[in-house]
């Protein structure tokens, strides 16, 4: 699927302006390769690799957003390590993102509350189980058979935030790939070619 936006891989403050109208794009529309990215921090002296769904992307705050539940193991393994990382992949335009930053999480607030009523609350029956993610169970411990209720879930669901702080980027192309990373100065962007 082709994307409106395009890199312009002669100016780094096109590609990082495009890399953000991408990203934002991406949390709306489905169908963009970047919508579900993975994300990845350590935690137990491991990496910890996992595909999310890209729910929110803001150029302003540098701020990328997923949905999790509270009781998953990165939360506490968060607590520990604050550094998260992020990578996007769009087969079709070539681009490989990868996005660092430092993440918090948003729990019983308004921004939890506003995103469950914009129907976070369909994905409720995964926010609902009395089992924790990634505890030992028994498959039909899984099974819930009671109507879903809405209300139901939402003090497992959360939010994790990461404001973005370092962007690498890579454009694979036959004429010969074009690397840059960007760090935030505090008030810009500040990019550098590297060899890819």
């Amino acid at each position: 699927m082709k994307h409106p936006v395009t890199p312009e891989i002669s100016n780094l403050d096109n590609v990082v302006a495009d890399q953000w109208t991408n990203l934002m794009l991406a949390a709306k529309d489905r169908h963009h390769p970047w919508h579900t990215p993975t994300l990845a921090n350590v935690g137990d002296g491991i990496a910890q690799v996992r595909t999310v769904v890209l729910r929110s992307a803001d150029a302003e705050s540098r701020v990328l957003s997923c949905h999790t539940d509270s009781r998953s193991p990165k939360i506490a393994q968060l607590e520990a390590d604050p550094n998260f990382s992020w990578h996007f992949y769009d087969r079709d335009a070539k681009v490989q993102l990868r996005a660092y930053g430092r993440a918090w999480v948003h729990q019983n607030d308004k921004l939890t509350h506003e995103r469950w009523l914009a129907g976070a609350w369909r994905s409720a029956q995964c926010y609902r189980t009395p089992i924790a993610p990634g505890a030992n169970c028994q498959v039909e411990d899984l099974d819930v058979d009671e109507p879903l209720d809405p209300a139901t879930g939402e003090e497992h669901f959360a939010v994790l935030a990461c404001e973005i702080n370092e962007i690498d980027w890579l454009f694979l192309r036959v004429e010969g790939h074009r690397r840059a990373r960007f760090s935030w100065s505090g008030k810009a962007w500040q990019g550098q070619w590297i060899a890819p």
